[in-house]
């Protein structure tokens, strides 16, 4: 009994870092790089040129990565 109860704590505290990583992944990673993916092919399709559009790109990646730090981070 007691060890099942041990295994079950040790089941959620490994969840629970999954979550944090799998979180954490998404949030500061995937949502900021799809966006600036997203500005990049849009400026590339309104023919504002391929600096701009890797300009925009970038910017648009730094400045969601920021919110991203600042509102969504516990």
């Amino acid at each position: 009994m007691v060890d099942e109860v041990a295994q079950r704590a040790a089941d959620a505290e490994e969840h629970r870092k999954s979550y944090e990583a799998i979180m954490r992944a998404s949030s500061e990673i995937g949502v900021p790089f799809t966006l600036a993916l997203t500005m990049f092919f849009t400026n590339l399709v309104l023919a504002h040129g391929i600096w701009l559009s890797l300009f925009a790109g970038a910017a648009t990646y730094v400045f969601v990565y920021f919110i991203v730090k600042i509102f969504f981070s516990h």
